[in-house]
């Protein structure tokens, strides 16, 4: 069933990005951090034969060489998100939600709290920050049933937890799960596959809430396009704009055996309770091509990764072959623009971009080498930055402090 065994290949590949590989302690001080001076950017980053996972911070990603070479030991926690100096994620040990901060040596736990509100997976887990305090996470309990839990970050306690009631129908499950705040309503988005075939209904369902009691449902559909991105754990799949969600459909190889279904962005005004019937904007050829990925950069605007479809046979090319570029895609003005960075390899979900300061720091391995680009989005000029020495991939780019 493709909810439990969905592309071995891909499962792997998505387990290793989770695992992290540092040293691990607790803290018996209170919730405080080390001030941060030199050492501001995080970056978690695959590498070595075999490979493993490394939490590496860095004071600058403009220029030198970022390396794990004398860095990192074995743990068991895991990276989910990471703001304001804390990192948060799972302790595969004990089960346990954690909040910690590391140091290029150690990671240092928190606060860690059991965490038996949600049936967390890689797989059919992802989480949306509310506000800065926030953290609101959702599962789909083995596909099955939409959970969701609320966490306020300061005092690492969940505040509310439940079932979000949207109905399945018989022999199917969930997939594609893709979401959005807008003010006070939070918009759901999926599909569901059949048990038999893992083919999707070709239809996205919307299913629109009162955010924080998660009642007062209304399910409406669309059948224009049929696969919301999965997988929003480990890559952003949407973002707000003037009052307006916009979410990205991707019928990737990866994730779905659906074929001729369109990659492209749909859309929810804010306080409605169904997708834009009037919006919707086709990205690629959709036998060319796929679209992966929306990074807000401001003013109705996201980079997505473009791959050349013709070249994917399995999930291996994701990670092996360069057939990656970068675009900003316009969803007002329904434009897509070519970013001046040469073919990469994809690394398909990764958050390996980071937007600050009017700049987009994007790590993209290259047949020249593996380079963090520097993309000013005012003049969008394009500057390579710091080398990355012996690493694979990079799963996780993150501003710490």
């Amino acid at each position: 069933m493709l909810k439990s065994i969905k592309n071995p290949t891909a499962v792997l590949c998505i387990a290793a990005l989770l695992t992290g590989f540092s040293a691990c302690k607790k803290s018996d001080k209170p919730e405080t951090v080390d001030p941060v001076t030199e050492n501001i950017y995080s970056l978690r980053v695959s590498a070595g034969s075999p490979a493993a996972s490394y939490l590496v911070q860095a004071g600058s990603l403009n220029s030198g060489t970022i390396t794990t070479a004398g860095i990192g030991v074995a743990t068991n926690l895991t990276t989910m998100t990471a703001k304001n100096g804390f990192y948060y994620g799972i302790d595969n040990d004990s089960g346990n939600l954690v909040k910690y901060t590391s140091n290029n040596k150690t990671n240092t736990i928190v606060k860690e709290i059991p965490f038996k509100q949600i049936s967390w997976a890689f797989y059919s887990s992802f989480y949306k920050w509310k506000d800065e305090k926030t953290l609101v996470l959702f599962s789909s309990n083995a596909s099955i049933q939409f959970q969701y839990a609320i966490l306020n970050v300061e005092t690492m306690t969940i505040t509310s937890s439940g079932n979000i009631n949207v109905p399945l129908k018989a022999d199917h499950y969930f997939w594609g799960y893709n979401a959005a705040f807008v003010g006070d309503k939070f918009y759901l988005t999926y599909t569901q596959a059949a048990n038999a075939t893992d083919l999707s209904d070709r239809v996205t369902y919307l299913a629109a809430m009162d955010y924080p009691a998660m009642n007062n449902v209304t399910v409406s559909q669309d059948n224009r396009f049929g696969a919301p991105q999965h997988y929003t754990l480990h890559m952003p799949g949407s973002f707000t704009d003037n009052g307006n969600a916009y979410l990205l459909a991707t019928p990737n190889t990866w994730t779905t055996p659906d074929t001729n279904l369109p990659f492209g962005i749909y859309k929810v005004k804010g306080g409605t309770t169904q997708i834009d019937p009037d919006y919707f904007y086709e990205l690629t050829d959709r036998t060319k091509e796929e679209a992966l990925g929306l990074f807000y950069i401001g003013n109705g605007k996201a980079i997505s990764k473009i791959l050349d479809r013709t070249k994917i046979t399995s999930s291996d090319a994701y990670g092996t072959l360069y057939i990656t570029e970068y675009y900003v895609i316009d969803v007002i003005n329904k434009t897509k623009t070519k970013i001046n960075i040469p073919k990469s390899i994809a690394t398909a979900f990764s958050q390996n971009i980071l937007v600050e300061n009017g700049v987009a720091s994007i790590a993209a391995n290259t047949p020249d080498g593996f380079y963090i680009y520097q993309y000013n989005i005012s003049t969008a000029a394009v500057t390579r930055g710091a080398k990355l020495d012996g690493v694979n991939s990079v799963e996780r780019l993150d501003l710490i402090k």
